[in-house]
């Protein structure tokens, strides 16, 4: 078929276009991607792992109770005459709550002193009389029957004048019972009897007193818990009861000022809570600024108690600790600046930081801030993390 003589002038144009493509091409394929610029270092905070002694802490839920809470129940009967406090103040030890109506009481005892008086002046004369027949049958003037009738009057005298004595102490006991104080320096309750109501011997609450200072804070301790601890005495790291120390947090979130002593340890688990009871007892003085007192009974109290030291703890601060699929890991930070994974066995926190038990040695750097924009191999700009500054990882 013969061509065209267009066709050929096309051709003509077209092939040396070609070849200059076809070089153009054939350089492009022999460059060296390795030449391509390396991506900046990923800005992050780090943090040394750090170690020290830090104390062995567990905390638990508690519950404030007052170490004495007395119902004041009358001890003798009458008409109750005064009340002296107002209700729900603090009273101190001895303070007069209620008065009950004394002048019954003081009649009984005015009697009973007046007839003591009579029952010695009786005894005075049987003691003459026996001394006098004493004397005279000495001298045989009178018989032994006199003298023994005398020895027994002036017995039965004596043994009067003791009784009436006696019943005047009761009667002294009951009128001093009339005036009704406070047992112990506590927090007076509502009054439940009233001025002027007849009130009944050991039989009618008046008010309820509650101790305030010192005061207990109660808590349990589960089964897990107690092997944990039962361990940890083996390894020696857990003081004596005596020495052990409580804390307590208070509504707002700051810590009680004041340290408790444990007390009182069950070591008998409770089969329907699975846990012991362990009490502790704090000071709790009257607080001036707030007029009042911090601790109150019936309240809840998150507990730490502080059973003794653990003396070479590593540490690192807590947004350092990444947790996936695979467990619990942190990122690492080399002397070449680059970045590894590392898996970790963290035990408890303590001061936003976690004690490491396994998987890191002192004086390694951890990632803090920045654990989202990095993985293995990259190299990063590390910068010190402060204690207390806020942690930006998350979201980055």
């Amino acid at each position: 078929m013969p061509i065209n003589p267009r066709t050929l002038k096309v051709r003509k144009y077209l092939q040396p276009a070609a070849v200059i493509v076809f070089l153009l091409l054939l350089g492009g394929c022999g460059k060296d991607p390795k030449k391509a610029p390396a991506p900046p270092p990923v800005p992050v905070t780090v943090a040394d792992v750090k170690q020290g002694k830090v104390p062995i802490v567990m905390e638990f839920s508690g519950t404030i109770q007052a170490i004495r809470t007395v119902d004041i129940i009358p001890r003798v009967s009458g008409y109750i005459d005064k009340r002296y406090f107002e209700e729900g103040t603090f009273v101190e030890k001895d303070a007069p709550l209620y008065l009950i109506d004394p002048r019954p009481y003081q009649a009984r005892v005015d009697a009973a002193a007046a007839q003591v008086k009579l029952d010695e002046a009786n005894q005075a004369f049987w003691r003459a009389e026996a001394k006098r027949y004493q004397s005279a049958a000495k001298a045989g003037a009178v018989s032994k029957e006199k003298l023994d009738e005398a020895l027994t009057q002036r017995s039965k005298a004596m043994a009067t004048v003791a009784k009436g004595k006696a019943d005047l102490e009761n009667m002294l006991l009951d009128l001093s019972f009339t005036n009704i104080t406070a047992p112990f320096a506590g927090r007076v309750q509502e009054t439940r009897i009233n001025i002027g109501n007849l009130v009944a011997q050991q039989k009618d609450v008046l008010t309820t007193l509650v101790q305030m200072d010192p005061i207990y804070v109660v808590f349990n301790i589960s089964r897990a818990r107690v092997y944990e601890i039962q361990l940890l005495k083996r390894e020696g790291k857990v003081l004596p009861v005596k020495d052990m120390r409580a804390e307590v947090e208070l509504p707002d979130g700051s810590r009680y000022p004041e340290q408790g002593k444990i007390n009182f340890i069950s070591f008998q688990i409770d089969p329907t809570t699975d846990s012991i009871l362990v009490r502790a007892v704090f000071p709790n003085k009257h607080d001036k600024e707030i007029g009042d007192f911090n601790l109150i009974p019936g309240q809840y109290a998150p507990v730490r108690l502080i059973l003794g030291d653990e003396p070479d703890a590593l540490l690192i601060p807590q947004p350092a600790l990444v947790e996936s699929q695979i467990g619990k890991q942190v990122f690492v930070v080399g002397q070449d600046n680059k970045v590894s994974v590392r898996t970790v066995e963290v035990g408890r926190g303590y001061q936003n930081q976690w004690i490491v038990r396994k998987g890191l040695k002192k004086g390694e750097k951890v990632i803090v801030d920045g654990t989202q924009k990095v993985k293995t191999g990259v190299v990063v700009k590390a910068t010190a993390y402060k204690e207390g500054e806020k942690d930006n990882s998350k979201g980055s």
